[in-house]
């Protein structure tokens, strides 16, 4: 595939899988417009991406906001004229045990999780359709597929960003344009020193080129999901055929502290 002249957004484009797809795209020859909270950091990639030879279009702003998602397209038909790919990578983790969650939080990882790829999506579809072609990516986890301890909220978004996109593999068809969802596994960047309570997960991560290879090959090869790593898809399938024993496992490999509940049941009672 051809990706010059192509127009692409790509959120979440300051660090980690963001930043090295920005770079990817930019190095392959395309036109950027990318989105993230943090300022400097955006623009050191927007400087390496135009030092690669992409075109780059910085927009700072957090994607919790409808107005700043739905902005990224009009930016993106202003500076370039098109919209051909969009990649929904922006995420927050939400690592916590579901006794401490506030209800603040379980509404701003739903808006950055899954509201803001689904509204970008429906602010993109004019400009595609009016093209007659156009690609969606959606990064999700594979806790949108298999929910860990302690990431119920996570694992909520991602399944709602999973159904959706499994949604647009139906309506999108005959329209020209590919909806594609990416189920992430572990990966080494720096959301894992975000997470809000210590991870039993002590295993390998990948690095964020092993989610920008599957990009690539879900948009040219036009595959409607992919998982990274893809032996993730085992532990999906232990999941919907023995339940049981997955959560039985999942019990196991991370275990709810009887402190914990003590804890929450005290509070319960003296909120009563």
């Amino acid at each position: 595939m051809d990706y010059r002249e192509r127009v692409v957004i790509v959120t979440g484009a300051s660090s980690g899988i963001g930043r090295e797809l920005a770079l990817d795209f930019a190095a392959r020859g395309a036109r950027l417009v990318l989105a993230a909270r943090r300022e400097a950091e955006l623009g050191a990639v927007a400087r390496a991406g135009a030092a690669r030879g992409g075109q780059v279009e910085a927009a700072v702003g957090d994607v919790a906001d409808r107005g700043f998602v739905e902005a990224l397209v009009a930016r993106a038909l202003s500076r370039f004229g098109r919209l051909d790919i969009v990649v929904n990578n922006a995420g927050v983790p939400k690592h916590k045990q579901v006794y401490h969650l506030t209800a603040e939080e379980v509404e701003y990882v739903t808006r950055v999780n899954f509201l803001a790829p689904a509204l970008l999506t429906l602010a993109a579809l004019p400009a595609m359709l009016r093209q007659g072609e156009g690609w969606i990516v959606n990064i999700s986890s594979a806790a949108g597929k298999i929910p860990p301890p302690r990431e119920a909220v996570y694992a909520a978004s991602k399944f709602a960003l999973g159904g959706f996109t499994e949604g647009l593999w139906l309506d999108l068809a005959g329209s020209g344009i590919h909806a594609a969802l990416v189920n992430v596994g572990p990966i080494d960047t720096e959301i894992w020193r975000k997470t809000d309570e210590p991870t039993a997960y002590r295993g390998r991560k990948l690095p964020p080129s092993a989610v920008v290879a599957a990009v690539f090959r879900a948009i040219e090869r036009r595959r409607h999901e992919v998982w990274v790593p893809g032996w993730l898809r085992l532990a999906w399938w232990l999941r919907v055929f023995a339940p049981g024993l997955y959560r039985a496992g999942s019990a196991r490999f991370d275990p709810v502290p009887a402190a914990v509940i003590a804890a929450a049941r005290e509070r319960a009672r003296t909120r009563a």
